[in-house]
Order: structure tokens, then C-alpha cells, then sequence
């Protein structure tokens, strides 16, 4: 079964995989490894099985065949779909759905982040730089991306004037963490008609 969906999505929805020559420490995948996935195309109605992951570094889906690897491409798929979360194509990128309805979607755009780990100069000689997982969240309403500063103050000052006391009780009430995306998905499914 695999077999045949690896050539069907080799000639449809995907194109050889050239990695990029940086060196780094750590996993640059989403998940430790492969996992099964459905895939939704944009012009089809039948789904895909395949055994991809989230490539961070290329923002990418690689699928590993035996003598090559693929990368998906976002203008040919809907969304990808894992047991536990969901990717959606939007302006040929990839983003992890943090919520999605008929008004609007919260999007995160996962990615690998370079940082140099504490060092003293002088002392120890410069580390090689390391990769930690990260993102950034967006609003995707009317056809436009709108940027979510993940501080209690941006969030509510993102909504009507006329409601930011009540969306102050609100965050209070259910202990908000704007660092979560659960409890963020709660406030905009809330609110949503007041921003």
C-alpha cells in the first residue's frame, strides 16, 4: 500500500528532497520519527496515507523512500493530519492548526531557532550553535495573517475596548497562559466576534 502511494505522491504532490548543508546539534524533525499521516488534497477528494514528518529546518514534509527522500508541496495539499495534531497549507507554507473554524484559524508557524549556549569567553572557545523548537502564532481571518504577541496585554488589547474588562475577568477566571495554545484557542473561540 505504501508503495503505491509513495509513486503516487512522487509524481502528484511532491518533489526531491535537497537538504541543506548547515550543521547542527539535535533533532531537526517535528517528531523523533516518521509518523503515519493523511493527507487531504487541494484537487482530489481521496485521501493519502503516507509515513511523513514535519522537516523544521526546510519547513517542509519529507517522506523517505529507498533511494531518495521527498518533500511535499503546500500548493498541492489541504492539510496534513496526524493523531495527534494538524497541519494546514496556506500561502504555499505549511502551519501546525492550533484552532480552525468557519471564522477564522490559529496558526503557529513551527520552526528550529539558532541559539549559542552560555559560554565564558576567554575561558571556553565558542560552541557550536544549537536548534531549539519554535513558533509563532498567527490569526488567519479575512484572507490575511495577523501576528499574536503571546502577552497578556497584546492579546487583549487585540479585542474591542468595550470588552476588555470582561476579557480581563475571563483571562483571570480560566488562568489564560498565553504561551498555551489550548487556553489561546479558548479566548479567540470566545471572542472571536469582538476583535
Amino acid at each position: 500500500m505504501y508503495e503505491s502511494n509513495f509513486q503516487l505522491v512522487q509524481r502528484e504532490i511532491a518533489s526531491v528532497y535537497n537538504p541543506k548543508t548547515t550543521t547542527f546539534t539535535g533533532n531537526k524533525y517535528f517528531y523523533k520519527k516518521p509518523k503515519q499521516a493523511v493527507l487531504i488534497l487541494i484537487d482530489s477528494d481521496e485521501p493519502i496515507e503516507v509515513e511523513t514528518n514535519y522537516n523544521l529546518l526546510d519547513q517542509t514534509f519529507d517522506i523517505d523512500g529507498k533511494e531518495k527522500t521527498l518533500k511535499l508541496l503546500p500548493n498541492k495539499i489541504l492539510k496534513v493530519t496526524f493523531d495527534d495534531r494538524v497541519f494546514v497549507s496556506k500561502n504555499g507554507k505549511f502551519y501546525e492548526s492550533i484552532e480552525e473554524n468557519s471564522d477564522f484559524s490559529l496558526l503557529a508557524d513551527t520552526f528550529l531557532e539558532a541559539y549559542i549556549p552560555d559560554y565564558q569567553p576567554g575561558i571556553q572557545e565558542k560552541p557550536d550553535p544549537r536548534y531549539r523548537k519554535n513558533n509563532s502564532v498567527f490569526l488567519y481571518y479575512n484572507d490575511r495573517f495577523t501576528y499574536i504577541e503571546r502577552r497578556k496585554n497584546f492579546l487583549i488589547s487585540m479585542f474591542s475596548n468595550a470588552k476588555s474588562k470582561e476579557i480581563n475577568n475571563f483571562y483571570k477566571k480560566n488562568k489564560i497562559s498565553p504561551r498555551d495554545d489550548n487556553e489561546l484557542k479558548m479566548l479567540f473561540v470566545e471572542f472571536f466576534e469582538f476583535l
